[in-house]
Protein backbone atom coordinates (compact mmCIF):
# COMPACT_ATOMS: atom_id res chain seq x y z
CA UNK A 1 0.00 0.00 0.00
CA UNK A 2 2.97 2.16 1.13
CA UNK A 3 4.37 2.19 -2.78
CA UNK A 4 0.88 2.54 -4.20
CA UNK A 5 0.74 5.86 -2.35
CA UNK A 6 4.54 6.67 -2.53
CA UNK A 7 3.94 6.25 -6.54
CA UNK A 8 1.07 8.29 -6.10
CA UNK A 9 2.38 11.09 -4.55
CA UNK A 10 5.54 11.33 -7.19
CA UNK A 11 3.14 11.17 -9.91
CA UNK A 12 1.42 14.58 -8.30
CA UNK A 13 4.41 16.32 -8.15
CA UNK A 14 5.59 15.28 -11.39
CA UNK A 15 2.34 16.59 -13.23
CA UNK A 16 1.90 20.01 -11.04
CA UNK A 17 6.25 20.68 -12.30
CA UNK A 18 4.61 20.57 -15.89
CA UNK A 19 2.17 22.48 -15.31
CA UNK A 20 4.36 24.77 -13.91
CA UNK A 21 7.13 24.82 -16.31
CA UNK A 22 4.54 25.45 -19.09
CA UNK A 23 2.77 28.01 -17.48
CA UNK A 24 6.12 29.88 -16.83
CA UNK A 25 6.69 29.02 -20.41
CA UNK A 26 3.24 30.41 -21.81
CA UNK A 27 1.18 32.35 -19.07
CA UNK A 28 -1.74 32.89 -21.48
CA UNK A 29 -2.34 28.93 -22.14
CA UNK A 30 -4.34 26.47 -19.89
CA UNK A 31 -2.94 23.41 -21.69
CA UNK A 32 -0.22 21.22 -19.64
CA UNK A 33 2.88 20.63 -21.67
CA UNK A 34 3.80 17.02 -20.91
CA UNK A 35 6.36 16.83 -22.65
CA UNK A 36 9.57 16.38 -20.33
CA UNK A 37 11.76 17.73 -22.61
CA UNK A 38 11.08 20.98 -24.14
CA UNK A 39 11.07 20.70 -28.60
CA UNK A 40 14.50 22.99 -30.14
CA UNK A 41 13.43 26.18 -31.32
CA UNK A 42 12.31 25.82 -35.10
CA UNK A 43 14.86 28.19 -37.02
CA UNK A 44 12.24 30.53 -38.81
CA UNK A 45 12.44 33.58 -41.69
CA UNK A 46 11.03 36.63 -40.43
CA UNK A 47 10.54 39.78 -41.84
CA UNK A 48 8.17 42.73 -40.53
CA UNK A 49 4.99 43.73 -42.65
CA UNK A 50 5.66 46.65 -45.24
CA UNK A 51 4.03 49.00 -47.04
CA UNK A 52 3.54 49.23 -50.82
CA UNK A 53 1.52 48.76 -53.76
CA UNK A 54 -0.97 45.80 -53.93
CA UNK A 55 -2.81 44.95 -57.10
CA UNK A 56 -5.52 42.00 -57.53
CA UNK A 57 -5.88 40.38 -60.74
CA UNK A 58 -7.82 38.25 -62.68
CA UNK A 59 -6.02 35.99 -65.08
CA UNK A 60 -7.88 34.79 -68.57
CA UNK A 61 -7.07 32.93 -71.29
CA UNK A 62 -6.92 34.24 -74.94
CA UNK A 63 -6.29 34.91 -78.55
CA UNK A 64 -4.57 37.96 -80.25
CA UNK A 65 -7.08 39.22 -83.35
CA UNK A 66 -7.10 42.65 -85.34
CA UNK A 67 -9.06 44.94 -84.55
CA UNK A 68 -10.19 45.22 -88.53
CA UNK A 69 -9.88 41.97 -90.16
CA UNK A 70 -11.57 41.61 -93.81
CA UNK A 71 -12.05 37.80 -95.56
CA UNK A 72 -11.60 38.41 -99.10
CA UNK A 73 -14.34 36.83 -101.51
CA UNK A 74 -15.16 36.81 -104.81
CA UNK A 75 -18.96 38.62 -105.50
CA UNK A 76 -20.25 36.51 -108.40
CA UNK A 77 -18.94 33.48 -109.68
CA UNK A 78 -15.74 33.95 -112.33
CA UNK A 79 -12.20 32.22 -113.45
CA UNK A 80 -9.10 33.93 -111.53
CA UNK A 81 -6.56 34.82 -113.95
CA UNK A 82 -4.26 36.99 -111.77
CA UNK A 83 -3.13 37.02 -107.95
CA UNK A 84 -1.63 40.07 -107.32
CA UNK A 85 -0.68 39.17 -103.88
CA UNK A 86 1.14 36.86 -101.49
CA UNK A 87 1.19 35.74 -97.85
CA UNK A 88 3.15 38.58 -95.68
CA UNK A 89 2.55 41.50 -98.26
CA UNK A 90 1.78 44.91 -97.11
CA UNK A 91 -1.36 46.45 -98.76
CA UNK A 92 -3.12 49.48 -99.29
CA UNK A 93 -7.15 50.07 -99.29
CA UNK A 94 -7.60 49.86 -103.12
CA UNK A 95 -4.71 48.04 -104.06
CA UNK A 96 -5.38 45.13 -106.78
CA UNK A 97 -5.47 41.42 -105.26
CA UNK A 98 -7.17 39.51 -107.83
CA UNK A 99 -7.97 39.94 -111.08
CA UNK A 100 -11.35 37.77 -112.72
CA UNK A 101 -11.87 36.82 -116.16
CA UNK A 102 -13.85 39.57 -117.36
CA UNK A 103 -14.98 38.52 -120.79
CA UNK A 104 -18.72 37.76 -120.22
CA UNK A 105 -18.92 41.25 -117.91
CA UNK A 106 -17.65 43.31 -120.79
CA UNK A 107 -20.64 41.78 -123.14
CA UNK A 108 -22.99 42.05 -120.77
CA UNK A 109 -22.23 45.90 -120.42
CA UNK A 110 -21.48 46.13 -124.00
CA UNK A 111 -24.92 44.68 -124.78
CA UNK A 112 -26.60 47.14 -122.11
CA UNK A 113 -24.93 50.18 -123.70
CA UNK A 114 -26.14 48.92 -127.66
CA UNK A 115 -29.77 48.58 -125.79
CA UNK A 116 -29.39 51.59 -124.60
CA UNK A 117 -28.13 53.13 -127.55
CA UNK A 118 -31.60 51.46 -129.64
CA UNK A 119 -33.82 52.85 -127.17
CA UNK A 120 -32.65 56.58 -127.44
CA UNK A 121 -33.42 55.97 -131.48
CA UNK A 122 -36.93 54.46 -130.27
CA UNK A 123 -38.01 57.86 -128.38
CA UNK A 124 -36.68 59.65 -130.85
CA UNK A 125 -38.80 57.71 -133.51
CA UNK A 126 -41.98 57.80 -131.14
CA UNK A 127 -41.24 61.20 -130.55
CA UNK A 128 -41.77 61.97 -134.30
CA UNK A 129 -44.85 60.02 -134.58
CA UNK A 130 -46.65 61.15 -131.75
CA UNK A 131 -45.86 64.92 -133.86
CA UNK A 132 -47.47 63.50 -136.68
CA UNK A 133 -50.26 62.20 -134.67
CA UNK A 134 -50.58 65.64 -133.32
CA UNK A 135 -50.71 67.18 -136.90
CA UNK A 136 -53.12 64.66 -138.31
CA UNK A 137 -55.33 64.80 -135.07
CA UNK A 138 -55.23 68.39 -135.55
CA UNK A 139 -56.26 68.59 -139.51
CA UNK A 140 -58.64 65.99 -138.95
CA UNK A 141 -60.69 68.80 -136.44
CA UNK A 142 -60.22 71.52 -138.58
CA UNK A 143 -62.23 69.41 -141.46
CA UNK A 144 -64.24 67.83 -139.24
CA UNK A 145 -65.17 71.10 -138.14
CA UNK A 146 -65.50 72.07 -141.65
CA UNK A 147 -67.93 69.02 -142.45
CA UNK A 148 -64.88 67.52 -144.86
CA UNK A 149 -64.71 64.48 -142.58
CA UNK A 150 -66.72 61.82 -141.10
CA UNK A 151 -66.61 61.97 -137.24
CA UNK A 152 -65.15 58.21 -137.45
CA UNK A 153 -61.78 59.86 -139.09
CA UNK A 154 -61.73 61.94 -136.58
CA UNK A 155 -61.95 59.30 -133.47
CA UNK A 156 -59.42 57.37 -135.84
CA UNK A 157 -56.91 60.21 -135.78
CA UNK A 158 -57.35 60.59 -132.07
CA UNK A 159 -56.37 57.14 -131.10
CA UNK A 160 -53.18 57.18 -133.32
CA UNK A 161 -52.40 60.41 -130.90
CA UNK A 162 -52.98 58.18 -127.90
CA UNK A 163 -51.05 55.43 -129.42
CA UNK A 164 -47.82 57.20 -130.24
CA UNK A 165 -47.91 58.79 -126.46
CA UNK A 166 -48.20 55.22 -125.15
CA UNK A 167 -45.20 53.78 -127.28
CA UNK A 168 -42.68 56.79 -126.30
CA UNK A 169 -43.44 56.79 -122.77
CA UNK A 170 -43.37 52.86 -123.29
CA UNK A 171 -39.88 53.06 -125.17
CA UNK A 172 -38.82 55.81 -121.93
CA UNK A 173 -39.33 53.20 -119.56
CA UNK A 174 -37.40 50.30 -121.19
CA UNK A 175 -34.57 53.29 -121.45
CA UNK A 176 -34.45 53.64 -117.60
CA UNK A 177 -34.95 49.67 -117.13
CA UNK A 178 -31.87 49.75 -119.68
CA UNK A 179 -29.45 51.99 -117.61
CA UNK A 180 -30.41 49.85 -114.71
CA UNK A 181 -28.80 46.84 -116.55
CA UNK A 182 -26.05 48.71 -117.65
CA UNK A 183 -25.47 50.20 -113.72
CA UNK A 184 -25.74 46.83 -112.99
CA UNK A 185 -22.97 44.62 -115.87
CA UNK A 186 -20.97 47.56 -114.95
CA UNK A 187 -20.94 46.79 -111.21
CA UNK A 188 -20.10 43.17 -112.24
CA UNK A 189 -17.80 44.51 -114.57
CA UNK A 190 -16.05 46.06 -111.41
CA UNK A 191 -16.44 43.16 -109.52
CA UNK A 192 -13.89 41.48 -111.52
CA UNK A 193 -11.42 42.83 -110.30
CA UNK A 194 -11.01 42.61 -106.82
CA UNK A 195 -9.53 45.50 -104.34
CA UNK A 196 -8.20 45.46 -101.30
CA UNK A 197 -11.04 47.42 -98.44
CA UNK A 198 -8.70 48.40 -95.86
CA UNK A 199 -4.62 48.69 -95.03
CA UNK A 200 -2.92 45.44 -93.69
CA UNK A 201 -0.92 42.37 -94.56
CA UNK A 202 -2.62 39.58 -96.22
CA UNK A 203 -2.64 36.13 -94.74
CA UNK A 204 -3.56 32.98 -95.89
CA UNK A 205 -3.63 33.23 -99.77
CA UNK A 206 -5.99 30.35 -100.78
CA UNK A 207 -6.45 31.10 -104.64
CA UNK A 208 -4.26 30.24 -107.44
CA UNK A 209 -4.45 31.28 -111.49
CA UNK A 210 -7.20 29.40 -113.10
CA UNK A 211 -9.38 28.19 -109.89
CA UNK A 212 -12.89 29.23 -110.29
CA UNK A 213 -14.09 30.91 -107.27
CA UNK A 214 -17.67 31.14 -106.38
CA UNK A 215 -19.94 33.71 -104.45
CA UNK A 216 -21.49 32.97 -101.46
CA UNK A 217 -25.21 32.87 -100.90
CA UNK A 218 -27.74 32.21 -97.72
CA UNK A 219 -27.52 28.16 -97.71
CA UNK A 220 -23.80 27.88 -99.35
CA UNK A 221 -20.61 29.87 -98.09
CA UNK A 222 -18.77 31.75 -100.72
CA UNK A 223 -14.97 30.88 -101.80
CA UNK A 224 -12.52 33.46 -99.38
CA UNK A 225 -9.59 34.29 -101.31
CA UNK A 226 -7.48 35.57 -98.42
CA UNK A 227 -7.75 37.92 -94.86
CA UNK A 228 -6.34 41.01 -94.51
CA UNK A 229 -5.65 42.38 -91.24
CA UNK A 230 -4.53 45.46 -89.82
CA UNK A 231 -1.57 44.95 -88.02
CA UNK A 232 -1.61 48.56 -85.89
CA UNK A 233 -4.87 47.93 -83.91
CA UNK A 234 -4.94 44.34 -82.17
CA UNK A 235 -6.43 43.06 -79.45
CA UNK A 236 -6.92 40.10 -77.42
CA UNK A 237 -10.61 38.42 -77.29
CA UNK A 238 -9.66 36.94 -73.83
CA UNK A 239 -12.62 34.38 -71.54
CA UNK A 240 -12.80 35.60 -67.93
CA UNK A 241 -14.38 32.79 -66.01
CA UNK A 242 -17.80 33.55 -64.21
CA UNK A 243 -16.00 33.59 -60.73
CA UNK A 244 -13.92 36.50 -61.83
CA UNK A 245 -16.28 38.36 -64.23
CA UNK A 246 -18.04 40.91 -61.19
CA UNK A 247 -14.90 42.05 -60.61
CA UNK A 248 -13.87 42.88 -64.24
CA UNK A 249 -14.92 46.33 -66.00
CA UNK A 250 -14.34 48.36 -69.14
CA UNK A 251 -11.59 50.40 -68.68
CA UNK A 252 -9.46 48.78 -66.50
CA UNK A 253 -5.86 48.23 -67.17
CA UNK A 254 -4.48 44.76 -68.52
CA UNK A 255 -1.18 43.57 -69.49
CA UNK A 256 -1.09 40.76 -72.12
CA UNK A 257 1.40 37.82 -71.71
CA UNK A 258 2.51 36.24 -75.20
CA UNK A 259 2.86 32.83 -75.19
CA UNK A 260 5.93 33.23 -77.65
CA UNK A 261 7.35 35.82 -75.00
CA UNK A 262 6.29 35.37 -71.71
CA UNK A 263 8.68 38.10 -70.22
CA UNK A 264 7.84 41.53 -72.61
CA UNK A 265 3.87 42.00 -71.73
CA UNK A 266 1.89 44.17 -73.61
CA UNK A 267 -0.09 46.56 -72.32
CA UNK A 268 -3.93 47.58 -72.70
CA UNK A 269 -7.25 48.01 -71.83
CA UNK A 270 -10.32 46.57 -70.67
CA UNK A 271 -12.53 47.60 -74.11
CA UNK A 272 -15.39 45.30 -73.56
CA UNK A 273 -17.27 42.68 -71.46
CA UNK A 274 -19.70 40.35 -72.78
CA UNK A 275 -23.15 40.92 -70.88
CA UNK A 276 -23.77 36.80 -72.00
CA UNK A 277 -21.92 33.81 -70.86
CA UNK A 278 -21.07 30.70 -72.93
CA UNK A 279 -20.40 27.52 -71.86
CA UNK A 280 -18.06 24.79 -72.85
CA UNK A 281 -17.19 21.35 -70.95
CA UNK A 282 -19.44 22.66 -68.27
CA UNK A 283 -17.35 25.85 -67.89
CA UNK A 284 -19.06 29.15 -67.70
CA UNK A 285 -16.96 31.78 -68.97
CA UNK A 286 -16.96 35.57 -70.44
CA UNK A 287 -16.11 36.69 -73.35
CA UNK A 288 -13.54 39.53 -72.71
CA UNK A 289 -12.13 41.78 -75.70
CA UNK A 290 -8.74 44.08 -74.44
CA UNK A 291 -7.48 46.27 -76.86
CA UNK A 292 -3.16 46.38 -76.86
CA UNK A 293 -1.67 49.61 -76.82
CA UNK A 294 -0.55 50.77 -80.40
CA UNK A 295 2.84 51.99 -79.97
CA UNK A 296 3.55 48.87 -77.21
CA UNK A 297 2.30 46.55 -79.78
CA UNK A 298 3.92 47.89 -82.57
CA UNK A 299 7.67 47.62 -80.76
CA UNK A 300 6.61 44.00 -80.14
CA UNK A 301 8.17 41.76 -82.64
CA UNK A 302 6.44 38.73 -81.71
CA UNK A 303 2.93 39.83 -81.44
CA UNK A 304 0.77 37.89 -84.53
CA UNK A 305 -3.05 37.30 -84.81
CA UNK A 306 -4.53 34.09 -83.48
CA UNK A 307 -1.35 33.68 -81.08
CA UNK A 308 -1.74 32.53 -77.38
CA UNK A 309 -1.86 34.68 -74.57
CA UNK A 310 -3.06 35.48 -70.97
CA UNK A 311 -4.53 38.33 -70.06
CA UNK A 312 -3.86 39.89 -66.29
CA UNK A 313 -6.49 42.26 -65.87
CA UNK A 314 -6.43 44.63 -62.36
CA UNK A 315 -9.16 45.17 -60.88
CA UNK A 316 -7.91 46.58 -57.47
CA UNK A 317 -5.56 48.66 -56.24
CA UNK A 318 -3.89 49.68 -52.67
CA UNK A 319 -1.33 51.86 -52.94
CA UNK A 320 -0.14 52.01 -49.64
CA UNK A 321 -1.00 48.79 -48.02
CA UNK A 322 0.76 46.73 -44.98
CA UNK A 323 1.10 43.86 -46.23
CA UNK A 324 3.28 40.63 -45.98
CA UNK A 325 4.22 37.88 -47.97
CA UNK A 326 1.32 35.35 -48.79
CA UNK A 327 2.98 32.21 -47.81
CA UNK A 328 2.79 33.97 -44.26
CA UNK A 329 -0.91 34.09 -43.80
CA UNK A 330 -2.26 30.46 -42.50
CA UNK A 331 -5.12 28.90 -41.24
CA UNK A 332 -5.89 27.53 -37.99
CA UNK A 333 -8.79 26.02 -36.45
CA UNK A 334 -10.69 27.97 -33.49
CA UNK A 335 -9.97 24.88 -31.29
CA UNK A 336 -6.08 25.19 -31.52
CA UNK A 337 -5.72 28.18 -31.11
CA UNK A 338 -5.13 29.68 -27.31
CA UNK A 339 -7.50 31.75 -25.65
CA UNK A 340 -5.08 34.90 -25.85
CA UNK A 341 -6.98 38.58 -26.05
CA UNK A 342 -6.24 38.59 -29.92
CA UNK A 343 -8.06 35.53 -30.01
CA UNK A 344 -10.96 36.69 -28.55
CA UNK A 345 -11.11 39.89 -29.72
CA UNK A 346 -11.39 37.88 -33.33
CA UNK A 347 -14.64 35.73 -31.75
CA UNK A 348 -15.62 38.91 -30.96
CA UNK A 349 -16.18 40.87 -34.23
CA UNK A 350 -17.25 37.26 -35.79
CA UNK A 351 -20.14 35.77 -33.60
CA UNK A 352 -21.20 32.76 -34.02
CA UNK A 353 -24.17 32.53 -36.40
CA UNK A 354 -27.58 31.60 -36.11
CA UNK A 355 -28.29 28.24 -35.91
CA UNK A 356 -24.63 27.60 -35.70
CA UNK A 357 -23.38 25.19 -33.12
CA UNK A 358 -20.91 25.48 -30.72
CA UNK A 359 -18.83 22.44 -32.04
CA UNK A 360 -18.98 24.00 -35.41
CA UNK A 361 -17.62 27.36 -34.22
CA UNK A 362 -14.88 26.25 -32.93
CA UNK A 363 -14.14 24.14 -35.92
CA UNK A 364 -14.28 27.58 -38.01
CA UNK A 365 -10.62 28.15 -39.76
CA UNK A 366 -8.86 31.61 -38.48
CA UNK A 367 -6.48 33.29 -40.83
CA UNK A 368 -3.18 34.10 -39.35
CA UNK A 369 0.09 34.90 -38.75
CA UNK A 370 2.85 34.07 -36.24
CA UNK A 371 5.10 36.75 -34.23
CA UNK A 372 8.14 35.97 -32.98
CA UNK A 373 7.98 37.32 -29.21
CA UNK A 374 11.21 36.53 -27.20
CA UNK A 375 11.47 33.52 -29.04
CA UNK A 376 8.00 31.88 -28.76
CA UNK A 377 5.45 31.88 -31.88
CA UNK A 378 2.57 34.03 -31.70
CA UNK A 379 -0.52 33.24 -33.29
CA UNK A 380 -2.41 36.66 -34.25
CA UNK A 381 -5.70 36.74 -36.09
CA UNK A 382 -5.63 39.10 -38.75
CA UNK A 383 -8.29 40.29 -41.11
CA UNK A 384 -6.82 40.69 -44.64
CA UNK A 385 -7.98 42.42 -47.90
CA UNK A 386 -6.76 42.45 -51.66
CA UNK A 387 -3.74 40.30 -52.55
CA UNK A 388 -1.12 39.45 -55.50
CA UNK A 389 1.01 36.91 -56.06
CA UNK A 390 3.32 38.11 -53.31
CA UNK A 391 1.70 40.07 -50.67
CA UNK A 392 -1.30 39.85 -48.31
CA UNK A 393 -2.91 43.21 -47.30
CA UNK A 394 -3.69 43.49 -43.80
CA UNK A 395 -6.14 45.72 -42.40
CA UNK A 396 -5.74 44.77 -38.79
CA UNK A 397 -4.64 42.48 -36.13
CA UNK A 398 -0.82 43.52 -36.92
CA UNK A 399 1.57 46.52 -36.44
CA UNK A 400 4.18 48.19 -38.32
CA UNK A 401 7.71 46.71 -37.20
CA UNK A 402 6.36 43.38 -35.78
CA UNK A 403 8.68 40.02 -36.55
CA UNK A 404 6.40 38.06 -38.64
CA UNK A 405 7.60 34.42 -39.45
CA UNK A 406 7.20 34.03 -43.09
CA UNK A 407 9.11 30.97 -43.74
CA UNK A 408 10.01 28.46 -44.23
CA UNK A 409 6.71 27.15 -46.06
CA UNK A 410 6.86 23.33 -44.10
CA UNK A 411 7.80 25.17 -40.91
CA UNK A 412 4.40 27.31 -41.08
CA UNK A 413 2.57 24.26 -41.92
CA UNK A 414 3.62 22.75 -38.97
CA UNK A 415 3.75 25.68 -36.85
CA UNK A 416 1.99 26.37 -33.38
CA UNK A 417 0.90 29.19 -31.10
CA UNK A 418 3.77 28.26 -27.99
CA UNK A 419 6.35 27.10 -30.23
CA UNK A 420 9.85 28.04 -29.31
CA UNK A 421 11.72 29.84 -32.64
CA UNK A 422 14.57 31.02 -33.97
CA UNK A 423 15.05 33.98 -36.25
CA UNK A 424 17.72 33.22 -38.71
CA UNK A 425 17.56 35.77 -41.30
CA UNK A 426 15.15 38.00 -42.86
CA UNK A 427 13.16 37.03 -46.19
CA UNK A 428 15.17 40.10 -48.25
CA UNK A 429 18.64 38.22 -46.67
CA UNK A 430 17.26 34.93 -47.62
CA UNK A 431 16.31 35.97 -51.25
CA UNK A 432 19.76 37.54 -51.84
CA UNK A 433 21.53 34.26 -50.57
CA UNK A 434 19.62 32.24 -53.66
Amino acid sequence: MSRIVVATIALGILVAGLAAANLRRDPGAFEVDWRLVSPPAREVIVEPPTRGAIIQTVAAPGKVEAVEEAEIASQLVGRVVAVKVKDGDSVKADDVLVQLDDTDAKARLDSSKARIERLRSAIEQAGSDVDKANRDAKQSGTLAGRGFTAPNELADARTAVAKSQAALAMSRHELIESEAMRRTSQQDLDRTTIKAPIDGVVAGVNVDVGEVVIAGTTNLPGSVLMTISDMNRMRVRADVDETDVPLVRRGQPALVYLQADQLHPVAGTVDMVAPKGKTKDEVVSFETLVSLDGSTAAAHSALRPAMTATVEIEVRRASAALGVPAQAVVHRRRKDLPNTPSVRAWAERNARSPGEKAQEAELRYIKIVFVAEGGIARARPVETGLSDERKVEILSGLKPGEPVVVGPFRTLDELKDGDPVKPVKTLSEAEAAR
